[in-house]
């Protein structure tokens, strides 16, 4: 908040003053009143009607704190000055008028910056200071309540600070946490769209082969009757339909995203994977090898995949067992490294990534939208686990 907007601040308080607004904390109305009574009968042996006005509007204005904090900050500056004016007052009148004055610092600091807060604590207090120096200068007994009053300021300036950096802190943490929750929620919507744009292709070409074969189905297959050919002919129109369709779909998918050219792997290109992978890595097949539905084909490669590059981003050197069970309605996956087991590895494997995927976010992604489960943590005899379960139906 610049000095622009402050003095705005000040002006709106002013325009739409409301005494019911004013007066609508309890508290603040006894802590006011408290201080005007006690510091004017403090003063009440004054020289005149200015030096009472000053005690009034050092002390009164805390009634409204809560509600009008800057013309409050403003008001007691004015009551500073007007007492400064006054030096040989009563003495009597500097412990309710400090207090008032802390007590409007401590209320609007925590809208300013470091600087402008002790700015402001200067302003107000400079006035206040050379009052007080001439009451000391008349009543020197009075030196030591004095240098009470400055250490307590001191100390409550120094609790103030530091509640302000830990509320900073706090304020940076919770801003941390949300941003982490947008990348997540963007990281998932992505790897949303790039499975969509894979499931596209394997159900193009399903649907492509659709056309083709209704479209041959009456030069291979002999006396057919019109009616079946008819048939035929509405199938295939429907499917190249499906097919347009789709590709308009795709185009927006991949709006932002340059064409693959590469057909979508699968477990048949796992011996290239652990290759190119290069690390200490054991392969095991559980039950009969079967041939799986494609996006469960496409969806399990992928999961090995960012398995292998989060061992490698994580754990390097580490030895990874790869286990794949092939049971009557789905596939089961396990991936296991020996690594240390890093416990932040949920947050970390979702940054820059050498595959195109977004980390155990992708993995659970794919698992879900096949009607499967994923777990990924920490493996109990250290390391850490990943498994999936991919329904082949």
């Amino acid at each position: 908040m610049n000095l622009t907007s402050r003095i705005d601040q000040v002006e709106r308080n002013i325009t739409s003053f409301d005494l019911r607004t004013a007066l609508s904390s309890p508290i603040d109305l006894v802590i006011g009143v408290t201080l005007a009574v006690f510091g004017l009968l403090g003063a009440r042996y004054a020289s005149g009607t200015l030096d009472m006005a000053g005690i009034v509007l050092a002390t009164g204005p805390q009634v409204m704190r809560r509600a009008y904090p800057w013309l409050t900050v403003v008001l007691t500056f004015l009551g500073a000055v007007l007492i400064a004016m006054f030096p040989q007052m009563p003495a009597a009148w500097v412990l309710p008028v400090a207090i008032s004055a802390a007590l409007s610092f401590y209320t609007v600091q925590r809208h300013l910056s470091r600087r402008a807060a002790w700015l402001l604590a200067g302003v107000i207090g400079v006035p206040l200071l050379v009052a007080a120096g001439g009451v000391l200068l008349l009543h020197p007994y009075l030196l030591p309540i004095a240098a009470a009053a400055v250490g307590g300021a001191v100390l409550l300036a120094g609790l103030t600070m530091l509640a302000d950096v830990r509320r900073s802190q706090t304020e940076v943490k919770e801003v941390r946490a949300d941003n982490l929750e947008t990348l997540r929620e963007q990281a998932a919507m992505a790897e949303r769209a790039r499975i969509a744009r894979e499931m596209h292709d394997i159900v193009a070409h399903s649907i492509s082969m659709v056309a083709v074969q209704a479209e041959t189905a009456p030069y291979t297959i002999t006396n057919m009757s019109d009616e079946a050919k008819q048939e035929f002919a509405e199938i295939a129109t429907a499917a190249r339909g499906t097919l347009t369709e789709m590709r308009r779909l795709l185009g927006v998918l991949r709006a932002d995203v340059p064409p693959e050219t590469a057909p979508q792997p699968g477990l048949a290109q796992l011996p290239e994977l652990l290759e190119h992978h290069g690390g200490d890595v054991d392969l095991d097949i559980l039950g009969e090898e079967k041939e799986l539905p494609q996006a469960v084909d496409v969806s399990a490669y992928r999961i090995i995949q960012e398995s292998l590059t989060n061992a490698r981003t994580h754990a390097p050197g580490a030895r990874v067992s790869i286990e794949i069970a092939y049971r009557p309605t789905l596939l089961a996956l396990r991936i296991a490294d020996d690594g240390p087991g890093p416990s932040a590895r949920e947050d970390a494997a979702d940054g820059p990534r050498e595959t195109p995927g977004h980390g155990l976010i992708g993995m659970r992604e794919r698992a879900v939208a096949l009607g499967g489960w994923f777990v990924a943590g920490p493996a109990p005899a250290g390391g850490f686990l990943i498994q999936a379960g991919l329904p082949l139906e």
